[in-house]
């Protein structure tokens, strides 16, 4: 029973990682903690074969990661590697950097090795390489959801084998600093740690007011590709409220449908401070019949977004209003 739950789980785990609907908060991920933990879990699969478990890394390196996700991988990989070992074989972990700005996490096991002509099987759904590993357990689709995973997170995964001296599979993701992981509540991703062409430029921040976790999570996600775009969350029209004094930022994304106060009561607030009256506000809401955008332009939104959000029309909004908030300033 245990085995066929494992089963069915995986199953629906690449079914939605293939449709798309799976749900990813990136963030700075110090990597020597999730391998930590990683092997922690392992290891009495390890002792019961013999497996001898170690791990070198790059101590308070971090990637760009949804943390829940990169424990999945990992602990993938390094079952595999315990499971199509040798008895009383040997299984570690390497954490290096690859150029400036890509960290690679290497899982080395003392297997048997995989002809070279026969490694991109191993990445194919339901497909198991299981000369000589008849009797381990499996579907086949792990390395498939690890791979697509990895790749919605912006990273690679790639194998190295040679039979009779062992394989070598790897992931790659971006570096990221933990500078700024402690900033305090509210915060979301930290900006991307290589230089961009925005990087370079002036920073924005942005402050999102969201009572909806999964909404917060998934434009936290999309504005982590913007580099220069620092944003703050905050999941009351309160706290988001004490932010926006607080922190004075550039934008401000605001949901319409929140409990205790409504976006435009908000909006109201905001525009009767006289430090924040002229930062645009961009309603962001499931109110979508054209006479509540109408109203919604009338009461002062500098845009109107209606969800489900459509990336690019975010990104547009965004580049415009900052655009002529930098205008307003000059």
């Amino acid at each position: 029973g245990r085995h066929l739950l494992e089963l069915i789980n995986e199953v629906l785990d690449l079914a939605k990682v293939e449709s798309g609907h799976i749900n990813l908060s990136l963030e700075p991920i110090e990597v020597c903690s999730v391998v930590d933990e990683c092997l922690a879990l392992v290891e009495p699969l390890a002792d019961a074969r013999g497996i001898r478990l170690s791990h070198r890394g790059l101590k308070g390196a971090a990637v760009r990661a949804d943390r829940m996700r990169l424990k999945q991988a990992l602990l993938n990989l390094l079952s595999n590697a315990i499971k199509y070992n040798r008895e009383a074989g040997a299984a570690r972990i390497e954490v290096l950097r690859v150029g400036e700005d890509r960290l690679q996490i290497r899982v080395i096991d003392t297997g048997p090795g995989i002809p070279s002509g026969r490694l991109q099987e191993l990445f194919l759904p339901f497909h198991r390489l299981v000369a000589g590993h008849e009797g381990i357990e499996g579907t086949g689709i792990g390395l498939a959801i690890t791979r697509r995973i990895v790749e919605m997170m912006g990273g690679a995964v790639g194998v190295e084998s040679e039979p009779g001296a062992g394989s070598t599979f790897w992931i790659e993701l971006p570096v990221e600093s933990m500078a700024d992981t402690t900033a305090g509540p509210g915060r979301g991703p930290a900006p991307a740690a290589h230089a961009g062409a925005h990087a370079q430029g002036l920073q924005h921040t942005v402050l999102y007011i969201e009572d909806n976790p999964s909404n917060l999570k998934l434009v936290a996600q999309i504005l982590g590709h913007r580099p220069h775009i620092q944003l703050l969350t905050a999941h009351t029209p309160e706290l988001g409220l004490e932010l926006a004094r607080a922190r004075l930022p550039d934008l401000i994304l605001l949901d319409i449908n929140m409990p205790g106060m409504d976006g435009y009561q908000v909006l109201s607030v905001l525009k009767s401070d006289a430090r924040l009256k002229a930062v645009p506000v961009v309603a962001v809401t499931a109110n979508a019949m054209p006479h509540e955008v109408e109203r919604g332009r009338g009461a002062g939104f500098a845009e109107y977004l209606t969800k489900p959000i459509e990336i690019a029309g975010l990104f547009a909004a965004l580049d415009r209003c900052l655009q002529q908030r930098g205008e307003t300033r000059e």
